[in-house]
């Protein structure tokens, strides 16, 4: 026979435990926290392969052996020579691949960069004059080369521009293909381009656009004159060389 006593207490603990359990808001069950992603950090490699001597220009074919690492997605060259002549490089065959022979002046070290793809050609190909001593110390980098977009879609719009002033000049000055008064409509087109490019310009590029914009409505407002004095083209060129986005000239006439 169980003791009254002990069923009283019995009882008063279960009237405790209802109040309790009425009182309280039971929890909602928690969510197991998300993991946080763990970013991996790209470790980037750099190797130095050996430096390649040499004076004058090497043989346009087959070049020089330039052997790329496998690891190789981009490489730069610290090219030396002296004498304050030009010089200019190709790495593989740029026309082939769609990039650009770079080049500079002989008053240092100049360091110039080039993408590695599979397409990339193991040939190196240099021109200066004939009595120029260079060396060319290359680095090659796990790192890709990437390209800024906003340079390589000015340097396609500035080609078709570039393209319209040449073929003005070349079509009235070498090939006698129309008159002047047709040269000047061309020109006047050409010239219309080039001012919208400069306007919309998002690149260090634009001041060189506004610059050349400015010869050809004045003192280059004349036949042929794109064809002879470069001195303003160049820089836009060797901005979209360096981007390896060069500027791609459609010829309207010769062979």
């Amino acid at each position: 026979m169980r003791h009254p006593r002990a069923a009283v207490s019995l009882a008063s603990a279960s009237a405790v435990l209802v109040v309790i359990l009425a009182g309280c808001t039971v929890a909602e069950p928690q969510a197991a926290p998300t993991p946080t992603p763990t970013v991996e950090t790209v470790v980037q490699v750099s190797t130095t392969g050996p430096t390649i001597t040499g004076t004058g220009p090497t043989d346009p074919y087959p070049g020089v052996d330039f052997p790329l690492p496998d690891h190789a997605r981009s490489v730069t060259i610290d090219f030396e020579c002296e004498g304050g002549t030009n010089f200019h490089i190709e790495v593989g065959d740029p026309m082939a691949t769609g990039e650009a022979a770079l080049g500079g002046t002989c008053d240092g070290i100049t360091s110039l960069t080039w993408p590695v793809t599979e397409n990339t050609a193991q040939k190196l190909f240099v021109w200066t004059p004939d009595d120029v001593e260079w060396t060319a110390t290359p680095h090659y980098s796990t790192a890709e080369f990437i390209r800024d977009q906003a340079i390589t879609t000015e340097c396609e719009a500035f080609s078709s521009v570039y393209s319209a002033f040449s073929n003005a000049d070349i079509g009235f000055t070498e090939y006698q293909a129309f008159d002047e008064a047709e040269w000047k409509r061309r020109v006047d087109a050409a010239a219309a381009e080039l001012a919208t490019l400069a306007d919309t310009s998002e690149t260090t590029m634009a001041e060189s656009f506004d610059a050349l914009l400015a010869w050809v409505r004045g003192d280059g407002y004349t036949p042929g004159a794109v064809l002879h004095d470069t001195s303003l083209i160049d820089p836009i060129s060797d901005t979209c060389n360096t981007n390896h986005s060069p500027l791609i000239l459609m010829g309207e006439f010769g062979g």
